[in-house]
């Protein structure tokens, strides 16, 4: 006994139609994304570099203490652009260093941040305004350290500027 078995018909494959709508939706969907990557992107950036650089001055001021020595954060190669060293001036030792920054991001200091030490009680050397901005960001990721004759560090947020 043979039983007549059919194949179902169904249609294979994408027509040009749907595959045009497809590619409409995806390319919206991405120029709205690209744009608000971008900001996170930078917003990342700024909220890690302004973070990093509190707990280098976290590290080097709790150093000076736990040494007593003077522990002094300077710019690698006279250029905080390409980075800073943590070094303990008594024994010479390097403690920390870090690499160039991040294209779009600046270090300023009132006093031309030449040199930030602390002593061996934990207080700084010379007071000092320290501000880190990173370009593109949005809100209040860009900081403003200030650093107090007491080794306080005061962290102020400042608006990103465009």
């Amino acid at each position: 006994m043979a039983q007549n078995m059919k194949t179902p018909a169904f249609t294979h494959g994408f027509t040009l139609l749907e595959l045009m709508v497809t590619l409409t939706i995806v390319g919206i969907v991405a120029a709205i994304a690209v744009p608000s990557m971008s900001t996170m992107v930078n917003n990342s950036r700024a909220e890690r570099i302004t973070e990093l650089f509190e707990l280098d001055l976290q590290f080097a001021r709790s150093h000076a203490i736990s040494r007593g020595d003077t522990v002094r954060i300077s710019a690698r190669n006279g250029d905080i652009a390409n980075g800073w060293q943590i070094v303990a001036e008594g024994s010479g030792d390097t403690l920390r260093q870090r690499g160039a920054l991040d294209d779009g991001v600046t270090i300023t200091s009132a006093s031309g941040l030449d040199l930030v030490a602390f002593t061996p009680t934990g207080q700084i050397e010379a007071t000092d305004t320290i501000t880190v901005r990173t370009s593109g960001c949005t809100g209040n990721e860009d900081k403003q350290f200030s650093l107090l004759i007491s080794g306080q560090i005061a962290v102020t947020e400042l608006a990103c500027i465009q």
